[in-house]
């Protein structure tokens, strides 16, 4: 089995999906990459048995076969090599020991500088297979649209296991209408938008997409104008551009995040985005990990926002200009969250919105009334 390809294409392709390897347990069956030849093309596949990723490359080969090969090992000789282009090369063992590679890889580049790498390789039957699903049950949705989907609401997902439904987004279809949501019980983030198909999502039940995979699919949405998506029973598929992605899906129920929507808000400002990420920042140094807590008064056109560290004895303000007169409004909440929901956006002006001191939060996209996102409070 030979192939000749791009080098830089396989370093690329081993990047996209090298996340998914779990390195911890190196020296394992799911420490490898799949490398499956075909006709003038190769597919190199990831798996930690949860996410399953494949890409593929255009090659020059000659015969066709499949073998596993040391995920870290490959790429590091690949990344390495000084070359345009790289030549792969597998010689089956003639008597192999019991345990032993079934495979020689031989790496090797093109041009007179290169060098020539020799490797262990295997046979890939009990690899994990990645399965596909048929197009009448995917829907497409921009690339664009979900990388800004995701970007809004990924930052509210859980770093808790112990809450492991939030440790994913959560996918809504409603017609032509897409919805994630993302939360870990503390703060929220959900976001709407209108596609120019149906979304073809199972009714009557969750689809959780665990972070990890999230993060694959953000690796791998920039390839193409046009991401596929669908669900058969409990896994997510993806397919977009030469990348394919698996996912079995997180079970349980997801809150029904519209019940803690406030169905009435008292207080909503518009402010400079910039402007109020520079306040917060300045504010946060001063705050006590883990719950990171200031407060946020609004009296006299003014919002005050103040932090401090009791067991250092430090303390920070900042005002900012509000158009507010009524009476004094306070409240206190994790300022990290604040900041992490407005670094999530690139509007220019975004809009608060407060009731007392035991209701959320609520930040607005002037731009987007289809996003918002909650921050629930502390007691001050």
């Amino acid at each position: 089995m030979k192939f000749q390809t791009n080098k830089d294409a396989i370093d690329k392709a081993v990047r996209r999906i090298d996340a998914i390897i779990p390195h911890r347990d190196m020296g394992t069956m799911l420490s490898n990459l799949l490398i499956a030849v075909e006709a003038k093309q190769v597919s190199i596949t990831a798996s930690d048995m949860e996410t399953t990723a494949r890409i593929t490359v255009p090659v020059e080969s000659a015969k066709q076969g499949e073998f596993i090969i040391p995920a870290k090992q490959f790429q590091e000789y690949v990344g390495s090599l000084v070359s345009k282009d790289l030549i792969v090369e597998v010689e089956q063992e003639e008597t192999p020991d019991e345990g032993a590679a079934a495979f020689r890889v031989n790496l090797r580049g093109t041009s007179e500088a290169s060098a020539a790498y020799v490797m262990p390789g295997n046979s890939a039957k009990h690899f994990p297979t990645l399965n596909r699903l048929g197009d009448n049950k995917l829907f497409g949705i921009s690339s664009a649209i979900l990388e800004e989907m995701i970007r809004k609401t990924q930052y509210a997902i859980s770093q808790e296991d112990n809450r492991y439904i939030y440790n994913g987004l959560c996918f809504q279809g409603n017609g032509s209408q897409l919805t994630l949501v993302g939360t870990d019980g503390r703060r929220l983030a959900a976001i709407t938008r209108k596609l120019t198909s149906p979304v073809n999502l199972p009714t009557g039940g969750d689809v959780v997409v665990h972070a990890k995979a999230i993060r694959e699919m953000q690796k791998l949405i920039d390839v193409a104008d046009e991401v596929l998506l669908g669900v058969e029973q409990r896994d997510l598929f993806v397919r977009v551009g030469d990348a394919q992605l698996s996912s079995r899906l997180l079970e349980g129920k997801f809150p029904d995040y519209k019940r803690v929507l406030p169905q009435d808000i008292a207080v909503q400002l518009e402010m400079s985005r910039d402007k109020l990420i520079e306040a917060l920042q300045q504010i946060r140094p001063v705050t006590e990990p883990p719950s990171h807590q200031c407060r946020m008064a609004l009296e006299n056109k003014k919002m005050h926002i103040t932090g401090q560290s009791s067991g250092q004895g430090s303390r920070a303000e900042v005002a900012l200009e509000a158009d507010y007169s009524g009476e004094r409004l306070e409240i206190g909440f994790n300022i990290t969250y604040l900041i992490d929901i407005l670094k999530a956006l690139t509007c220019p002006r975004v809009r608060l919105g407060l009731n007392d001191a035991n209701k959320p939060l609520v930040v607005q996209d002037v731009d987007d009334p289809d996003f918002i996102a909650l921050v629930m409070p502390m007691k001050i």
